[in-house]
Parts: structure tokens; C-alpha cells; sequence
């Protein structure tokens, strides 16, 4: 707990000396210095460590800041960057962890399936050694680093989910704003309202959900599953009432209701960031990364709200976060890197780049996150997030995940209903499944 004490202190000294897009020579002299206990000895000869990572280019730049500050700390470890575009980054990933040098950090997800196969560090010897704090952690987002009850790595963010909504669009309809514990049924309400069709065109939208992939948060909301266990199924549950019942509602607000995009326009957070950013969109589904988009549109009116409950109040625990190869040739160096990315400084400095909800309750907590700008209610991410759990994570869950999207695609469209879709694809889930 001893390292807990000292971030909120940090944060504020990072917060108030590094605004957003600030990336000057000086930029490190004047944060306050890393607490001693949570330092690591720093190698008494210069060593060169890679880090790689995928993101956009603004992404980029906030992780060259991070280095900067990083080297001025440590000036015998020097970082370089090893990126991907997201589209690339994992097939790249597997040809670096196949190699004699791969990185010596990496930026992940799905991390028990490549500690399975032997390519990340084990960090409980460090984590012991050094006595490193990990209870400032949601404990939910840990359970995704973790295989065979050691951890092998750690989360940089939670990709927690709201609803944004446009206050001056509610405004004119003369709705009140939408508040934490409203129903599916107040949300549909709410965006048939908010629709607005001219000649038969629909000029806005009410709400949007991006299909893909996040159908199954309504699924887990209204009391069914995806798999008999998550981290090692044997069968899929997406045939219950509960599930189809909720991929059905999303469908109806589609093609029933007629409140959303097609499923070509909302199938992206980019799609429907655009829709939204343009005054086309009341209401939408998404994470955190939107909102630095959201802050520079000029004269956008906007807040969060928790995700509309349904019979049961969930959200996601998921987030990509760093490892060590285990075929580091710099790996106490590698280790220090990545506890201090974990620490205050790393962390103040992505909480304050608006790019992330913090994994650390602490930083959360701390008036770098709470008092972003624009202002909007920076503590329901806080408190969705505890209501997380972690995304399914086994050696087939991309092919899975791929082969249900692929099947509820004519939900989507209009062209099957969710029963029919669940019908065809359960054997073939099943059928993938009983392969590994």
C-alpha cells in the first residue's frame, strides 16, 4: 500500500505541469521527483530497450512523451518504439515473439494464451522481490494477465463502456437528460424520440451500438452467456432465451424501431464518433477513446451515462496492457520500464492524454481523471468499471468471436432473426470449440 499514498501528490504535480499536447525538452524537470521506494536501480551502463505498441498517430506522440519523461528519470535505460497500425500489429507481434530479439516490452492483449505458449515473463518473482504494490488494481482487470495463478503482465486502462449523449439534440426535444439506473426500455424510448426523419430520410439518429463484438454486454445484462466458461469452454450458452431475447432488441431498434445507423454505419467507434461529432447522433454507444475527439468539435454539448441496465447491471473489465517477452535480453531494465509506465508518472500522464480510463483506483480517483476537460461526468466510467467483468480469453476466441459476428451479420440487416442466426451458428461454435 506504501506506494498508493504518494500518487494523488503526483498526479497534480504531473497534471498541472503537462497539459494535453505539451511535449517540451523541459517537460520532465518540472514534475515531481518518483518517489524513492517505488525507484528501481537504474544499470550503471547505458542499455537500449524496445517497446512496441500499435495506435494512432496522436497516440504515438502521447507515448513518446511518456519516453521522455521516462529517460529523464532513467537516463541509462533508452526506450525505442517498435509500431504497428492496429490492422498489423498482432501478425507483427507473432513473427517479433518467434524471433531471437523480440521486444522487450510489449503492449497486449489476450495475455494467457502467449504465457500458455511460453513468450511473456513471469512477474511474480519481481512483483515478490520488490514487494510491488498490485491492490490499487480492479482486481477484474487483473484476471485477464493472469495464467496459472501468476500475473504476466499489467493493465494500462479499462475499456469501460457508457452511453454519450448530445445535450443540446435533448434539449430540443424536450427530454430530460438520461441518469444512471434508466432501463433498455427508457433508452428506446428516449431514442425513438430523438430520431428525426425528413422526406422519408432519417437526418438523426437516436442512438447507435456498435453490433460487433459488444452484443455480448447485452447478452450478459440480461442474464445469458457466451460460453459455459470463459477462460476454458466446452460449449457455447448463446442459445438460451435470456441471450437470444437481448441480441433481438438490438436488432428490433435497427429494423423495428428504425432509431440507429445501419449496421454498416455503426459497426466502428469511428463511424459512430463521426455521426455523433456532426449532430447526426443523439446517443451513443462507446469507451473512453472517443472523447478527445468529442472535446475539439466546436460547440458539441455532451455528457456520459451509465449503460441503460437490464436485468443485471454489467459492464466489461478488458484492457490491453504491458508484458515482458520472456526472450528479453534486458530484462531487469524492462522490468523498471514497465513499473514505472504502471506507476504514477506513466499513468497520470495517459490519464491526462483523455486516451483511457486508469486500471488504478487511485488515479481514477485524483483530479487529473475527474476534472477533465470539457467537463462531463468523469466518475461514471469510475463506476461502471466496478460492475466489469473480463472478456472471454482462450486460444480460439478471436476465431469465435469471428465466426459469431459473421452469423449475426442478417440480424443485423434485417435478413434473419436472432433465433434463426443462433440456430445455425451454435454447432459451429461447438463444433470450433471441441478442437482445442
Amino acid at each position: 500500500m506504501h506506494v498508493i499514498k504518494h500518487f494523488i501528490l503526483i498526479l497534480l504535480a504531473i497534471g498541472l505541469a503537462l497539459p494535453l499536447g505539451a511535449c517540451t525538452s523541459e517537460e520532465s524537470s518540472t514534475i515531481t521527483p518518483e518517489p524513492e521506494e517505488t525507484r528501481t536501480t537504474e544499470p550503471e551502463t547505458p542499455v537500449t530497450i524496445t517497446w512496441s505498441f500499435w495506435g494512432d498517430p496522436w497516440e504515438v506522440d502521447v507515448n513518446q512523451r511518456v519516453i521522455r519523461v521516462f529517460e529523464a528519470d532513467y537516463p541509462n535505460i533508452n526506450v525505442e518504439i517498435l509500431h504497428e497500425p492496429w490492422s498489423t500489429y498482432f501478425d507483427k507481434a507473432e513473427g517479433w515473439l518467434a524471433s531471437d530479439s523480440p521486444p522487450d516490452v510489449m503492449f497486449m492483449e489476450n495475455i494467457p494464451i502467449y504465457a500458455a505458449k511460453g513468450l511473456l515473463e513471469n512477474l511474480e518473482p519481481y512483483i515478490q522481490r520488490d514487494d510491488y504494490d498490485i491492490v490499487d488494481f480492479y482486481p477484474a482487470l487483473l484476471r485477464g494477465f493472469n495464467y496459472l495463478d501468476s500475473l504476466y503482465g499489467f493493465p494500462r486502462d479499462n475499456d469501460t463502456k457508457v452511453i454519450f449523449y448530445n445535450k443540446t439534440l435533448f434539449d430540443k426535444a424536450g427530454l430530460p437528460y438520461p441518469v444512471c439506473g434508466w432501463t433498455w426500455e427508457d433508452l428506446r424510448q428516449s431514442a425513438i424520440k430523438l430520431t428525426r426523419k425528413e422526406n422519408g430520410e432519417t437526418k438523426q439518429y437516436g442512438f447507435a451500438y456498435e453490433p460487433d463484438m459488444w452484443w455480448r454486454l447485452w447478452v450478459w445484462q440480461n442474464g445469458g452467456e457466451v460460453y459455459d466458461d470463459d477462460f476454458n469452454p466446452s460449449e457455447t450458452l448463446i442459445n438460451s432465451p435470456e441471450s437470444i431475447e437481448a441480441i433481438q432488441f438490438l436488432a428490433d431498434l435497427t429494423n423495428v424501431d428504425r432509431v440507429t445507423p445501419s449496421y454498416e454505419l455503426q459497426r466502428t467507434s469511428l463511424g459512430i464518433g463521426q455521426l455523433f461529432q456532426n449532430d447526426s447522433l443523439a446517443m451513443a454507444f462507446g469507451n473512453h477513446a472517443l472523447i478527445p475527439g468529442f472535446a475539439a468539435t466546436p460547440g458539441l454539448r455532451w455528457d456520459v451515462v451509465c449503460l441503460p441496465q437490464g436485468k443485471y447491471r454489467v459492464n466489461v473489465a478488458a484492457g490491453a496492457g504491458y508484458v515482458i517477452s520472456s526472450g528479453s535480453g534486458n530484462k531487469e531494465a524492462a522490468w523498471t520500464f514497465l513499473k514505472w509506465l504502471e506507476g504514477p508518472k506513466g499513468q497520470a500522464i495517459f490519464t491526462e492524454s483523455g486516451i483511457a480510463v486508469p486500471s488504478r483506483r487511485s488515479v481514477g480517483q485524483a483530479d487529473i481523471f475527474l476534472n477533465q476537460r470539457p467537463p462531463h461526468n468523469a466518475s461514471v466510467f469510475l463506476e461502471e468499471t466496478e460492475f466489469g467483468r473480463p472478456d472471454p480469453i482462450f486460444e480460439a476466441v478471436q476465431e469465435a468471436g469471428s465466426l459469431f459476428d459473421e452469423a449475426f451479420k442478417p440480424v443485423w440487416q434485417g435478413q434473419k432473426s436472432a433465433e434463426e442466426a443462433v440456430t445455425d451458428v451454435v454447432p459451429e461454435i461447438n463444433e470450433l470449440l471441441g478442437r482445442y
